[in-house]
């Protein structure tokens, strides 16, 4: 059985998912290929909770928590309306292809129906072929405003980490 939560960063055991399930997917090879430094690990959970407009989905297989999505609301100029961006979505290896990322999908869409949302957005690196697949069944496909401009991309720039 699957159960999709929200997680509430007062009770400790949402807490010690989130932060081994983060610590988890930093570590894959679709994440950083480490875990999160120990000077991260001691600010996310209080970073998370100061930002209510960042939501963290937590899906649990009978009372382990296997899977976690961080979601950020953004706004839609052109539609004058409020977005979710699936910011970081992560399904442990041996709970993969058990309708878990269907089943968080399917909360987060109600969530984001919930707040108002006009569409939830997502960025998926394009080496990371099977979650592409995922999302295109989950009815995701690339950004386009129109037929000319193209597919949009996803680009950063890193900032220094003490601002003077």
């Amino acid at each position: 059985m699957i159960t999709i939560i929200r997680a509430d960063y007062q009770m400790a055991n949402h807490r010690a998912a989130i932060l081994a399930l983060v610590n988890d997917y930093a570590a894959d090879t679709m994440g950083q290929g480490k875990v999160l430094s120990d000077n991260i690990q001691c600010r996310l959970l209080e970073d998370l909770s100061n930002r209510p407009w960042v939501h963290v989905f937590l899906a649990y297989q009978k009372d382990t928590a296997v899977a976690i999505s961080v979601c950020i609301e953004g706004f839609s100029t052109f539609n004058s309306a409020p977005l979710l961006n699936i910011h970081d979505v992560y399904v442990r290896p041996e709970a993969r292809r058990q309708g878990i990322a269907k089943a968080l999908f399917a909360y987060i869409e109600a969530e984001a129906c919930a707040l108002g949302c006009c569409k939830l957005t997502l960025e998926v690196l394009e080496g990371n072929t099977p979650a592409q697949a995922a999302y295109r069944q989950l009815g995701f496909t690339p950004y386009t405003i129109n037929d000319t401009a193209g597919i949009a991309m996803f680009w950063q720039k890193h900032l220094p980490a003490d601002p003077v």
